[in-house]
């Protein structure tokens, strides 16, 4: 972020009227603060000789008194770690755009600071039509900041708004605010996405699942639903970057999913009233949208979501202080603002008391009583000030009760949905058992399919995740009179090289998606198979996302089935997540025999 400051300087009383100008070009070219001038540059003058032109300019034009010139200031955040060369760019560029070929200045960068600032002086007469430079009212927020946001944003700086600007590339402060806000909710919806998807293609067709749209021509820029502006992904973290993401794609689901919302399952609703049963309705389906997001397109509703807290707040006031109506919220204020009132009053009293014991001092002991008795009356004046903050807060909760919108997310969410257990998020592609902490990490080189089991010199361990990883690894095993299916990674310790891996896999891949076209064809064809039955025939290994989506892009060819982009994504998400919701209530019903057993013990 850069903030442009504009100063004028103006005719001095001495012999020389443009000894001020003069002085601020010495002082913006000090060699100490400049890298030895190495910082410093010029347009329409020589930064060496510029006070002389600049005086010549002057005379020529019989224009020697009164202001003498400008100077701009530019200051970035010193929370960027701003380079001189951006710095410089920034500067120059700002000059040109600002004065073109009409007026001599000279700019410079300084690195004293602890923040990086750099400086501009132009002469106030023009060298090509005599004429003073204006500075019109609102020049700043219309014309001068807007230039510097325009260089800071080529550079990948954050922007400083410049409120009610008539430049569309400048917004108001509170609606730049929250533009900025999102990049923590972008981030978030980025990295959930990442870990569950199977190449680059799948994540931003699971981004865009969530309503955000892809900047076209650029390199991951999402713009969230609602939003004005894109936000460069491999600037929130590198991790998306070109080259790292499609490494971050290849590796297993490891992330847990991010909750804004808390589970309310536990926040008490008996005899409510229909006005407070509307904001306990609006805090079940926002919870219930954050465990679907994918399904309703969550990032739409991000902004409320992360309010979620206050939105508990609200609702436990209305109950807590058994307000049932509009009618009672508003003599609940009431209530409050004449506690406020009595909470000054007395604030004031001891303020009079204080002052009229100050006057009274007249020796030491009696300074001495002053102390103790304003040592005894300071903590009240704190509890004082304590209880006013909390009646404030709920004031302004009530407030905001009143503007509050109940009717977010009404039609997104069926009445019939339950709140489920914590970290339950529906992912396509993804099952509940890989939510857990350890998980074996592998990486998938996409060139060559090779997979290397991470090692830490630590065999138990390493037998433990593999365990846990063979545990995911449910796959029906495709046997037929001319085809003999080996599934690939079944027992790691028998692939003894990379090449005959390779080969193994991608034989593999062929006898199977083979298979699985033949299968699909002897049933009547694609377009005349349910789900439920080509979730059967395809059998995908829910851990190995990429793998599933490889294979069904082979059997789609072999079918003679042309889909391109989001078709192929969208037609295999269906079919994967019948698989995922399968495997889910396999492992349900495990778990539930084993506890019928553990209770017939």
């Amino acid at each position: 972020m850069a903030i442009t400051k504009i100063l004028n300087i103006q005719e001095s009383e001495g012999r020389n009227p443009a000894s001020h100008l003069k002085n601020a070009l010495e002082y913006i070219q000090n060699p100490d603060k400049t890298e030895e001038c190495v910082l410093v540059g010029g347009i329409n003058c020589l930064p060496d000789t510029a006070f002389e032109q600049m005086e010549e300019t002057k005379n020529i034009f019989h224009k020697t008194g009164k202001r003498q010139g400008y100077h701009v200031i530019i200051s970035f955040s010193p929370e960027e770690k701003v380079t001189a060369e951006q710095a410089m760019y920034v500067l120059e560029h700002f000059a040109k755009d600002v004065l073109g070929d009409d007026y001599e200045a000279v700019y410079a960068v300084h690195t004293d600071r602890e923040h990086m600032h750099g400086h501009l002086i132009w002469n106030s007469v023009s060298i090509t039509t005599g004429k003073k430079y204006n500075s019109p009212k609102n020049n700043w927020k219309n014309h001068l900041q807007p230039i510097t946001n325009k260089y800071c944003d080529e550079l990948g700086l954050s922007i400083m708004p410049a409120e009610y600007s008539r430049n569309p590339k400048n917004i108001s402060r509170d609606k730049w605010e929250k533009e900025m806000s999102m990049k923590e909710i972008i981030l978030r919806d980025a990295k959930m996405c990442a870990y569950a998807a199977g190449n680059v293609e799948h994540f931003k067709y699971l981004m865009k699942r969530l309503g955000y749209v892809f900047k076209k021509g650029a390199w991951m820029e999402v713009q969230a639903p609602g939003f004005r502006y894109y936000h460069k992904l491999a600037k929130l973290d590198e991790m998306f970057s070109e080259d790292m993401l499609r490494h971050y794609v290849d590796m297993p689901w490891m992330a847990k999913p991010y909750f804004y919302s808390s589970d309310i399952r536990g926040l008490h609703r008996a005899k409510l009233s229909p006005f407070q049963k509307q904001f306990y309705a609006k805090m079940y389906r926002l919870r219930i949208v954050e465990q679907k997001r994918f399904v309703v397109g969550g990032a739409k509703y991000a902004e409320d979501l992360k309010r979620f807290h206050q939105l508990q707040d609200e609702y436990l006031l209305l109950v807590n202080n058994d307000i049932k109506s509009i009618v009672d919220l508003v003599d609940f204020i009431s209530e409050q603002e004449e506690k406020i009132q009595q909470i000054e009053d007395r604030q004031h009293e001891i303020y009079r008391e204080s002052s009229s014991r100050k006057r009274n001092i007249k020796n030491e002991e009696q300074y001495r009583e002053y102390q103790i008795w304003h040592v005894e009356v300071q903590e009240e004046l704190d509890e004082l000030k304590k209880e006013k903050k909390d009646i404030k807060r709920q004031i302004q909760l009530a407030d905001d009760i009143i503007k509050e919108d109940l009717y977010t997310a009404y039609y997104a969410v069926s009445e019939k949905e339950e709140i489920v257990a914590d970290r339950d998020v529906e992912i396509p592609g993804m099952e509940e058992n890989m939510l857990a902490e350890s998980t074996v990490e592998t990486v998938v080189e996409s060139e060559t399919n090779v997979v290397v089991i991470n090692s830490d010199n630590n065999q138990n361990e390493i037998g433990r995740q593999k365990e846990q990883a063979d545990s995911v690894r449910k796959q029906e095993i495709y046997n037929s009179s001319d085809v003999n299916v080996v599934r690939v990674g079944e027992s790691m310790n028998d692939v003894t090289g990379k090449s005959e891996f390779v080969e193994t896999r991608e034989t593999e891949s062929v006898d199977k998606a083979d298979w699985i076209a033949r299968r699909i064809s002897e049933l009547g064809g694609y377009e005349n198979v349910s789900d439920s039955v080509k979730a059967d025939v395809f059998g995908f290994d829910i851990a190995d996302v990429g793998g599933n989506i490889k294979l069904f892009s082979d059997v789609m060819k072999r079918l003679g089935i042309k889909l391109d982009g989001d078709e192929l994504y969208e037609e295999f998400q269906r079919i994967y997540d019948e698989s995922v919701g399968r495997e889910a209530n396999m492992k349900r019903e495990e778990i539930m025999e084993k506890n019928m057993k553990f209770k017939g013990r």
